[in-house]
């Protein structure tokens, strides 16, 4: 098992978990970060469960913006952890995103849920 494995499967479990603490949702999102890094390493089989664990993610979008923003300022934590804005954006933007790219923004956003 590769890292990319192991940070997939770790997110793909967050996901699927929108009822606990913001700050565990903080967690995953820097795990989905750190994923993102080193997308184009990924195997078609690691894309394809990035893809199910996103598709996860964006039907419980709103709840785990909410739990997020309970205990953190969302904007300012992303920026403490140098973040790209364009990378979650792509997020609650798009939810037939399969992939989230971090090698160059996408052209729009048609959503902001994750910068407020």
């Amino acid at each position: 098992m590769t890292n990319y494995d192991e940070l997939i499967a770790a997110y793909d479990v967050d996901v699927r978990f929108p009822d606990v603490s913001g700050m565990e949702h903080l967690d995953m999102l820097l795990t989905r970060s750190e994923i993102a890094r080193g997308e184009r390493y990924l195997t078609t089989e690691q894309r394809a469960r990035l893809a199910e664990a996103d598709r996860v993610l964006l039907q419980h979008a709103r709840r785990f913006y909410q739990a997020i923003q309970r205990i953190a300022d969302l904007q300012v934590w992303r920026r403490s952890e140098n973040v790209p804005l364009w990378t979650w954006r792509t997020i609650a933007a798009s939810p037939s995103t399969t992939t989230i790219s971090t090698t160059t923004p996408p052209p729009t956003m048609a959503t902001d849920k994750f910068n407020t």
